[in-house]
């Protein structure tokens, strides 16, 4: 049995996808509880080994009886990397290529998400093997072209996976993320606040669910390692999603300017993955309905 060592395995991805490792591998989850989510290893249903480190607290000795590497801890918060931007370097890209040198003298596989805010840029169509396409527009999106950057020269074998923007729920959930924030604000009978000009733009979004399974097939398809690959489950446009929150619950929206850089519109191509035999199957506007009903759910047991 293969031993895979999650890093950031507490948090809203890692949580979910700690839980789903576990009955055909083992798994070492190492977090720092920086968010302080202990209870993500809550009801857990097999047994893990748990770590409470930084990656740069980690020994290339405690990395040696490692097959697989999943990182995923890393400051997440790509608008707010603006403002905090030598913590996002220092651990996005400094931390993180110390640590991934280690990995590699351990000899240990590497799997990297990274995220489709790299492109950032107003095109129609985006490929991954097509370089001219990336056009970071935050500090977050050029940490993680710096490390794609540093792992096509990894010797031990990579994969680069590019995230779209996720939606779904976990026990480690957060609300940073578009979809995932509106159904919170919703639930709390909050106004939303919408960019104007992202109102009627595409973007890439990625189901928790969809995240996970693409995960897994690469586990078992290593003949297909060494690449970059897109990974969403559709590309929609803000408007539709906002739409059919209003459909289900009664919100206000404010519309305002765009402060930021990085709301460029722009579609992502997925047809690489899909060819490999991977299908997206996750339900966008299903897992929406799922986040507002066990949001509102948890707001009635607290008011009683």
């Amino acid at each position: 049995m293969k031993t895979i060592l999650v890093t950031g395995g507490l948090g809203h991805i890692g949580s979910k996808l700690v839980e789903s490792l576990l009955p055909t591998y083992n798994v070492i989850v190492v977090d720092n509880l920086l968010t302080q989510r202990y209870c993500s290893l809550f009801n857990t249903n097999h047994p893990l080994k748990f770590i409470d480190k930084c990656i740069s607290e980690i020994k290339e000795e405690e990395l040696y009886n490692v097959d697989i590497v999943i990182h995923l801890a890393a400051i997440t918060n790509a608008a707010g990397s603006f403002t905090n931007k030598k913590q996002t370097e220092n651990i996005n890209l400094d931390l993180t290529n110390e640590f991934i040198n280690k990995c590699e003298k351990a000899g240990c596989k590497f799997i990297f998400p990274s995220s489709t805010s790299v492109y950032g840029a107003a095109v129609d169509v985006v490929y991954e093997d097509n370089d001219t396409f990336l056009n970071p527009q935050s500090p977050y999106a050029e940490t993680k072209i710096g490390i794609e950057e540093r792992l096509k020269d990894y010797k031990s074998g990579y994969l680069i996976l590019r995230f779209g923007t996720i939606f779904g729920t976990s026990i480690g959930m957060r609300f940073h993320t578009a979809i995932n924030k509106f159904c919170y604000e919703a639930s709390l009978n909050k106004p939303l606040t919408i960019w104007k000009e992202n109102y009627n733009q595409y973007r890439p979004y990625l189901g928790l669910g969809d995240y996970i399974n693409s995960i897994l097939f690469f586990l078992e398809l290593e003949t297909s390692w060494n690449e970059t690959y897109n990974i969403l489950t559709g590309n929609y446009k803000l408007s539709s999603i906002v739409e059919y929150i209003k459909s289900k619950i009664d919100i206000v929206i404010n519309m305002v300017d765009t402060p930021l850089l990085n709301q460029f519109s722009y579609t992502v191509s997925n047809d690489k993955i899909k060819s490999l035999g991977f299908v997206p199957q996750d339900d966008l506007f299903n897992h929406i309905n799922i986040t507002l009903r066990q949001l509102r759910n948890l707001n009635k047991n607290e008011n009683n």
